[in-house]
């Protein structure tokens, strides 16, 4: 798993190369000024490594103004309607007008054939379940820490959580 931090934004994108996913987190307290710079970066890294899937979560979104939304519709979506992109999933902004401007901008770029499968979620662990079909962490935290527990150990952790539940 590879992870690079955006300078100018702070935002972080994780990819990892076995199931060709890429993440894109905002942490809180990011300016919407930003925004635009990291999702042009993302766009770079979902080519440069030839993402399938892709994650945003947007649950810490700062208000999207209507510049920005006339850019992410007009600009943005379709550049990524153009990628090899097969799966979005959405981590939904947590305050409400942004997210019904998240849905409705994606509802209203899928007037056209979408090349990729769009999923909204509110949780991080439905998230990754429907993503990779839970072979990975589905906590934050066990992100962390995934990359130094051995195969094994992982798929008995996960046999072990799904048994309890």
């Amino acid at each position: 798993m590879k992870t690079a931090q955006m300078d100018a934004t702070r935002a972080v994108v994780r990819y990892n190369s076995r199931h060709r996913l890429l993440r894109l987190w905002r942490p809180a307290g990011m300016g919407g000024a930003h925004l635009a710079a990291s999702l042009e970066v993302l766009l770079v890294a979902v080519g440069r490594y030839q993402a399938r899937q892709l994650l945003l979560n947007m649950q810490q979104l700062p208000p999207i103004s209507p510049d920005m939304q006339t850019w992410l519709q007009t600009n943005w979506l379709p550049r990524l309607r153009q990628t090899e992109l097969r799966r979005l999933a959405v981590l939904l902004p947590a305050e409400v007008y942004n997210r019904m401007v998240v849905e409705g901008l994606l509802l209203a770029s899928a007037h056209r054939v979408l090349p990729y499968e769009v999923q909204y979620f509110s949780e991080l662990s439905a998230t990754l379940d429907w993503l990779m079909n839970a072979e990975l962490p589905s906590k934050e935290q066990d992100w962390r820490l995934f990359r130094q527990t051995p195969a094994l150990v992982r798929c008995r952790r996960l046999r072990w959580s799904r048994q309890s539940a």
